[in-house]
């Protein structure tokens, strides 16, 4: 905790943090402590090529779909942006509930990682551009096209039942 880094956070930002995100402190101070490794310019936010810098993550086929919905609005995110992008990984607990950390929230996100085009709308374009992504060649594309309509219908009967 003696870090350089560790100290860079207030009581009460991490305080802020926390009530946003559920984080506990350690949490936060170790969250932070890695956002300073990932910021190699040293200028307190991260760009999309810092993310995609982090080999484990790299390798994930939804890599760059994570990579454009953590940079939905802007090309840069600074740590308490971060943090309440990562909380949106948290399971959701009662006592723990937060604006972020929330079903809508984990639902706001899918739909960005799934809006491709940014067009605040789910197509089918879209679909097969993530689905493309995952499976890459090895599905035929009657199947891929089968699956992706058989989802879109599926979702269309689900909300029309609510």
């Amino acid at each position: 905790m003696g870090s350089k880094t560790s100290i860079m956070l207030r009581p009460e930002e991490i305080q802020t943090i926390s009530d946003k995100t559920g984080f506990t402190t350690r949490e936060i101070v170790r969250l932070y402590n890695r956002f300073a490794c990932l910021d190699k310019t040293r200028s307190g936010s991260l760009r999309r090529e810092d993310l995609q810098n982090i080999p484990e993550f790299s390798v994930n086929p939804l890599c760059g779909r994570v990579i454009e919905a953590f940079f939905w609005d802007s090309d840069e995110v600074n740590f308490m942006q971060f943090a309440i992008l990562l909380s949106t990984f948290r399971p959701i607990r009662k006592a723990t509930v937060t604006e972020f950390n929330n079903r809508e929230g984990k639902i706001r996100f899918l739909f960005r990682l799934y809006d491709v085009d940014k067009d605040n709308r789910l197509s089918k374009d879209d679909f097969h551009e993530v689905l493309s992504g995952l499976v890459g060649g090895t599905v035929d594309p009657d199947e891929m096209e089968k699956v992706i309509m058989r989802a879109i219908d599926e979702a269309v009967v689900s909300t029309q039942s609510t």
